[in-house]
């Protein structure tokens, strides 16, 4: 179990396996941290839930996700969860791109 998988492991959304969000964390180049973070917004948390279930303040939350809408490119939770889900339809094989069925 490589350090994603080891960190997001508790907060996997129910929408993927352990071995698929994984796989998306890696992809979308997320920290430990901001794994989880996902995670619970995946699961439907809000700011000050996730600071609770996490141990972090809301404002430490709140400053990890401008980090997290930065790095992905997205302006709110909306466009995070498609993201996330685009992310998740892509294949792990770049050659599968090039293969017709």
């Amino acid at each position: 179990m490589d350090r994603h998988t080891a960190a997001a492991a508790s907060h996997v959304p129910p929408q993927f396996t352990a071995e698929d969000w994984s796989r998306i964390v890696k992809a979308l180049r997320l920290s430990p941290q901001q794994a989880n973070i996902v995670g619970l917004i995946m699961q439907g948390r809000r700011d000050k839930q996730i600071a609770g279930e996490l141990h972090l303040s809301a404002s430490t939350v709140h400053t990890h996700l401008r980090t997290i809408f930065v790095r992905l490119d997205v302006q709110d939770r909306v466009e995070l969860v498609l993201r996330v889900f685009a992310t998740a339809r892509r294949p792990t094989d770049p050659s599968a791109i090039l293969k017709i069925d």
